[in-house]
């Protein structure tokens, strides 16, 4: 009996983990060459705000007496930048959601092994491509994006851990803290000709991390005064920091500023799952390159929103919120993200045909790099004729987009190269997928398989122990050999198929298991 149960727990276990192989492994890959457009970008630098916790209803809909709950952002979404909703996914958390923005690619499902408070695997980021980048905010969010650069050229600014009380009367105090920083900030570089210099580079990045609306959210509830007061504190302090960039760098209008949320929050302050509350967040994005405010007389969607926020006559802009990141790339002119899976939103970019084309063609063979890494690896530990390829994105056909995508651009039928690269983007998209789920039906079977099995002998087990429904049959050694040696054959057999494909070990246990399982079986 000791022995059963042991083994009924190791097997359990192997269900277990199994799980986090199957439908939990890393979509990341590396390997990948940087892409980046080749004509001028259109801002030298980018000021990133992220209001942790906006909900877009939040920003964008009006007080009792029809006055905006943020002023200054309000007369920027009607008269100089463009808006819309930025869609987020599961789970709705403070890193997934920044790393879907900086970063251009949702959950790495993996990091449930870490409580989604970190990325097991490295990843890149547009701070990591950028010359530069200054950040300000909070211990949890910043350092993560530090981490993974190289050149150490990210720099992070944090207040303590302790400071991000969720019971606090008043957690606005973490935005002011990040707001008067970068003041000082920038103060005391007319002092420091070495940080001076740096900021006067180009492809710089500023990144305001402001976590006091997620924190009044938690503490008090989205529609409590201290969560709209702290909305209202938090415009002020952007009018203010956008005006103070403005003016030390002359006004020389290569500046880009993009306001957006990681998350929304649900009516009771919490967030994590995929309620709309959760997943709408604001974005609104003006400055070099940005397109201004585009008046239109009617628009189609499945929402209300507009109506209710009276900015039905503003046009809006929906994105997913992986597609922030090949915005900001383009803005300033640095490589997309290497792991990014989003679709630069064109309709944002205030810029030639040409430009955008060019910016859409980097943006498929980005994302198509990462197709053929995935093919490639997946191809490696497949025998040849076992591997069945995603047809829609043969060798050939790569080819044949990339020539056509190319002459387009050269005939300046730019319309008709923005077309097919955003097909070609759906299609390695797609094969993305396909690859990264490739095993999963074959070693789901193979778990099943395990799981009928050992349910199986379990019944055999209560059978034989708790009840007279067996009798005894004498054992012939005879048929216990061939048993034996017939399961150790399929056994070898499969070890042999998974030793010549480099199968990671896990596939060993979970492959040989129903054999093992089904061979107790058999022999009870």
């Amino acid at each position: 009996i000791p022995v059963f149960i042991l083994t009924g727990l190791l097997v359990h276990c192997v269900f277990l983990v199994s799980i986090f192989d199957i439908y939990f492994s890393s979509p990341l890959v590396h390997g990948m060459t940087p892409q980046q457009t080749p004509l001028p970008p259109p801002a030298k630098r980018l000021v990133l705000f992220v209001a942790d916790g906006l909900r877009a209803d939040s920003l964008y809909a009006l007080n009792s007496n029809d006055t905006p709950q943020a002023p200054y952002l309000r007369s920027i979404l009607e008269n100089n930048g463009s808006w819309g909703i930025s869609h987020t996914r599961v789970p709705t958390e403070s890193r997934p959601g920044h790393v879907a923005l900086i970063a251009g690619f949702y959950e790495d499902v993996s990091a449930v092994t870490k409580g989604w408070k970190e990325n097991p695997v490295e990843f890149d980021s547009v701070f990591n491509e950028s010359k530069y980048t200054w950040s300000w905010g909070s211990p949890d969010i910043l350092p993560m994006f530090a981490k993974g650069a190289t050149g150490g050229h990210v720099y992070t600014f944090c207040y303590s851990a302790e400071s991000e009380d969720f019971g606090a009367q008043d957690a606005s105090k973490l935005d002011m803290w990040v707001f008067d920083h970068v003041k000082s900030f920038f103060n005391s570089s007319r002092s420091n000709q070495t940080l001076f210099s740096a900021l006067n580079e180009e492809k710089v990045v500023l990144f305001l991390h402001l976590l006091g609306i997620d924190t009044n959210g938690h503490a008090h509830r989205p529609n409590s005064r201290e969560y709209k007061e702290n909305i209202r504190k938090v415009d002020e302090g952007i009018k203010e920091i956008a005006s103070m960039i403005d003016s030390f760098y002359g006004n020389d209008g290569k500046t880009a500023f993009i306001l957006t949320s990681d998350h929304g929050m649900t009516d009771w302050g919490s967030h994590g799952a995929g309620h709309l509350s959760e997943t709408l967040t604001p974005l609104i994005v003006w400055g070099a390159g940005v397109n201004y405010p585009q008046k239109v007389t009617s628009q189609i969607f499945e929402d209300n929103f507009l109506e209710e926020w009276k900015l039905e006559n503003f046009k809006r802009l929906d994105v997913n919120q992986a597609d922030i990141a090949p915005l900001m790339a383009s803005l300033i002119g640095v490589p997309f993200p290497l792991n990014s899976v989003g679709t630069l939103p064109l309709e944002y970019l205030n810029n030639s045909a040409h430009f955008k084309a060019e910016s859409m063609f980097t943006n498929a063979v980005q994302i198509l790099e990462q197709f053929k890494v995935k093919m490639y690896q997946k191809k490696e530990t497949t025998l040849s004729f076992l591997f069945t390829p995603f047809t829609p994105l043969r060798d050939s056909e790569q080819i044949n987009f990339l020539r056509k995508m190319r002459l387009y651009i050269q005939q300046q039928k730019y319309d008709e190269a923005v077309s097919l690269c955003k097909t070609l983007i759906n299609l390695a998209l797609e094969g993305l997928s396909y690859y990264h789920t490739y095993d999963r039906l074959f070693l789901g079977l193979s778990i099943a398989m395990s799981f009928v099995g050992w349910t199986t002998y379990v019944i055999l087990m209560i059978i034989k122990t708790h009840t007279n429904l067996t009798k005894t049959v004498q054992t012939n050694n005879k048929e216990s050999s061939v048993l034996f040696y017939g399961f150790a054959f399929v056994g070898m057999i499969i070890a042999f198929f998974l030793l010549i494909q480099r199968s990671p070990w896990t596939y060993y246990i979970y492959c040989l298991l129903p054999v093992l399982v089904w061979y107790a079986v058999v022999k009870e």
